[in-house]
């Protein structure tokens, strides 16, 4: 075989291995958070479960402004135009439901467990 037959194999095989670690990454993750979707005035999923440690980003693909607030203050992400993430580490356990300011009727909650060992 030749040196770039041999090289180009070598590419292939870590190609295919970081695709196959992506496919496999638990939760529906995107890269190193999970995905919370704001459009139609929703927000999408509308519950979500993580662990202590773990991201969530909510990206607005909504035409209209909007906002990510935690009931209890812990997060706020402050006016999202379209096509804008906001992204927020959980640090401790318990439920986290929240709401978008500009329009209260948009809801959600994050439930954040013990990290796993």
């Amino acid at each position: 075989m030749s040196t770039t037959a041999a090289k180009m194999l070598i590419t292939y095989l870590t190609l295919g291995a970081a695709l196959l670690a992506s496919a496999a990454a638990p939760g529906g993750k995107k890269g190193d958070a999970t995905p919370v979707t704001i459009d139609d005035m929703k927000f999408t999923p509308a519950s979500v479960q993580v662990n202590v440690g773990d991201t969530v980003e909510w990206t607005n693909k909504d035409v209209r402004d909007h906002t990510v607030v935690a009931r209890d203050g812990s997060f706020n992400s402050g006016n999202l135009s379209k096509g804008e993430t906001f992204r927020y580490t959980f640090k401790k356990t318990g439920t986290f439901p929240y709401a978008c300011s500009l329009h209260p009727r948009m809801k959600g909650a994050i439930t954040v467990a013990a990290q796993k060992e």
